[in-house]
């Protein structure tokens, strides 16, 4: 817990995560404030908190909208204590978006895992999940990953939280522009993510620059990481 709370980023967060999960086979992690409802592809891109699934499967998740066929996603609505992924497939009453969501995800390396699902304050589902290539066995005692995973939620949903009632004269895209830009993303690839154009992204991130006082975006990326805000 101690390594979480000196990371500075979302990218750090997930290699404390993911050094952890290793010891139960995990190679990859996804998490994000669960949709409840169908919306644009942008917007649900603008849920997601962490991302070490591997990029071709995320691509072609997001290509198909996946996300509402999604048997874990599905066992989300109404499942609030952490479970396998084996246990969401068992309750999905359609089978056949069982048999496409598993059978797709073990084609990139994602055969079993493991869902921690927090609730906010606001009422919303923000859960982390853990995939890897191999069955984990019956017995596997993931308490402390349960632990772990939901400490780092609450560390990272605070952090933003904070961050967002600093700076709440920030537009929500201009917030999503900047946290992506504070990741390392060009502005080419943060129009990728979010689904808006380039210039646009360029506009956002130069409108919040401007209201955070900041001579450029890195200087504005380099503020809110001196106070460990930005992810």
């Amino acid at each position: 817990m101690e390594a979480v709370e000196h990371t500075k980023t979302a990218a750090e967060i997930e290699d404390c995560l993911l050094g952890l999960a290793a010891g139960f086979g995990f190679t990859g992690l996804f998490g994000g404030i669960v949709p409840t409802r169908p919306a644009p592809l942008a917007e649900l891109r603008s849920r997601i908190l962490f991302q070490r699934f591997p990029g071709q499967w995320l691509d072609r998740y997001s290509r198909k909208g996946y996300v509402f066929r999604d048997p874990i996603i599905q066992h989300l609505f109404h499942e609030r204590a952490p479970f396998r992924w084996h246990e969401g497939y068992e309750s999905c009453p359609q089978r056949s978006n069982v048999r496409l969501i598993e059978g797709e995800a073990a084609e990139f390396g994602l055969r079993d895992g493991y869902v921690v699902p927090i609730s906010t304050i606001d009422g919303e589902i923000v859960s982390l999940s853990f995939g890897g290539p191999e069955t984990l066995p019956v017995s596997a005692d993931l308490s402390i990953l349960n632990f772990a995973a939901s400490y780092a939620l609450g560390q990272h949903l605070h952090r933003i939280a904070t961050w967002r009632h600093v700076n709440s004269n920030l537009t929500a895209r201009e917030w999503d522009c900047l946290l992506w830009a504070g990741e390392g993303k060009t502005n080419w690839e943060i129009s990728a993510i979010l689904g808006i154009s380039k210039s646009t992204v360029t506009k956002h991130i130069m409108a919040a620059r401007e209201k955070l006082g900041a001579v450029s975006k890195a200087h504005a990326i380099a503020m809110a990481i001196r106070t460990k805000l930005l992810r």
